[in-house]
């Protein structure tokens, strides 16, 4: 469990949990209509096995890692039926299972792992209709496709052409039968998301990033929203090309560029696969953020289609230059490892970092103390639950009560949010109250007591 998003998702879990079991539901926060509710949902439905809370999200993100992994495999058997069980097994590891944010997805609290299973089932089984036009595919393929949406709605794009492929395909082979299935069972498994949102603005379209959609933001690295001022290094557009050639991924794909022909390409199955991953990057491209964890889907189409030439590699490398072949798998095994470490270390830092300032703090509050405080908010309900966390990034607060704290890092927080809701309420705040530091935190962190002097 790591950060904001990862501990709304915990968050939501409960919420569902004890919604199934007829319990009150406490009123809807921002993260109800900003996320897409099918991880915790997941969560919430696997809680009847697992009472555990964030064991079971957590599981949920293992389990989801490993079936993205048999569904990548089965879409490889299917695009390439002629290659070796050797070759797709190892590829399969090296360049998926040892992605660094392959195995970071697997391991935290977040819905990327679950949505790219779902997603890879989908492309299994709708690349199977784009073959033969197969009802049964069509049905179930819509059915993922509709469960993928709603775990992570930037799906959608990525999955449209797909749609659009089955539908021309059946419409081919004169299957109405198939299109009407299609078309009811991903409307029926759509159904639960307006169950998750009920009573709240589910609208993807607006959602606060979509918002700030725009083609100009592939050439820009600098954006300022509500979301806060920040500065990349490279421009979006470059940002898009990170799957080929970032450490985060494999270092093996710039190598099978060489190896690629075109030839690879000609079948129905790799344009539809094509038509996904450029609508889906050009999502990515327009929005006013960089997130790297947001390009595994693309990632996983980009080895689908690269896996030609990695079978022709593995294929004539171990015939002719067995020794050279394995010098180089093993060179990219090391340096798989050292990456998985590396992007590791944050996640684990910040983890540690809320476990330990929420046992810090723990011992400072009273009972039922009022906090104000931003970023780690979210993250210390999780684990303080009692105290009345006051987020200083939904509202401005005209006046702070006496005898309430503060948690705030204004060295870590103000260049990001300078000008916004957090910043103008410490500015506010400081001008109201005196503050006593309490207790000096890991992170930069800081405990004050608000004790007006008048």
């Amino acid at each position: 469990m790591y950060g904001q998003d990862s501990h709304e998702y915990l968050r939501q879990s409960r919420v569902l949990f004890d919604r199934m079991q007829g319990l009150p539901a406490p009123p809807p926060g921002l993260g109800e209509a900003e996320f897409a509710g099918g991880y915790p949902l997941a969560a919430a439905l696997l809680r009847w096995l697992v009472p555990d809370a964030i064991l079971a999200i957590q599981m949920v993100s293992w389990l989801s890692a490993g079936l993205a992994l048999w569904f990548f495999n089965q879409n490889l058997r299917l695009l390439s039926p002629g290659a070796r069980a050797e070759s797709r097994a190892v590829f399969s590891v090296l360049a998926l299972a040892l992605a660094p944010y392959f195995v970071r997805a697997g391991l935290t609290g977040m819905s990327d792992a679950l949505g790219l299973a779902l997603a890879l089932g989908a492309f299994w089984l709708g690349l199977r209709v784009v073959y033969k036009g197969r009802t049964p595919d069509a049905v179930a393929a819509a059915i993922l496709m509709a469960l993928a949406v709603t775990t992570r709605f930037g799906l959608a794009a990525l999955l449209l052409p797909l749609g659009a492929a089955m539908l021309l395909m059946l419409w081919r082979y004169r299957n109405l039968n198939g299109i009407f299935g299609m078309v009811v069972a991903g409307a029926l498994a759509f159904l639960p998301h307006f169950w998750l949102k009920q009573g709240i603005l589910s609208d993807p379209a607006q959602h606060s990033m979509v918002q700030h959609w725009s083609l100009m933001n592939l050439f820009q690295s600098a954006f300022s929203n509500e979301n806060g001022i920040v500065h990349y290094l490279f421009p979006n557009i470059l940002y898009l090309l990170f799957p080929l050639c970032h450490p985060g991924f494999c270092l093996l794909l710039p190598g099978l560029l060489l190896l690629a022909k075109k030839t690879d390409i000609v079948l129905p199955s790799k344009k539809v696969l094509i038509a996904s991953l450029a609508c889906y990057l050009l999502l990515l491209g327009g929005l006013p953020h960089q997130n790297l964890r947001f390009l595994l889907p693309a990632y996983a189409l980009l080895l689908l289609l690269f896996f030609p030439a990695w079978d022709r590699m593995f294929a004539y490398g171990f015939y002719f230059f067995k020794r050279l072949t394995w010098s180089i798998l093993a060179l990219v095994l090391a340096v798989q490892i050292f990456a998985i470490v590396k992007i590791m270390a944050p996640v684990l830092a910040r983890n540690r970092l809320e476990v330990g300032n929420a046992k810090e703090i723990q011992t400072v509050l009273p009972p039922n103390a009022t906090v104000y405080t931003f970023d780690l908010d979210i993250a210390l309900r999780s684990y303080l639950p009692d105290i009345q966390w006051k987020n200083m990034w939904i509202q401005r607060y005209d006046t702070f009560p006496d005898g309430s704290f503060v948690l705030f890092n204004e060295p870590l927080l103000r260049p990001q949010w300078e000008g916004r809701n957090p910043i103008l309420n410490w500015d506010d705040l400081n001008q109201q109250q005196r503050l006593v530091l309490k207790r000096e935190l890991p992170g930069g962190w800081k405990l004050f007591l608000m004790m007006n002097d008048e």
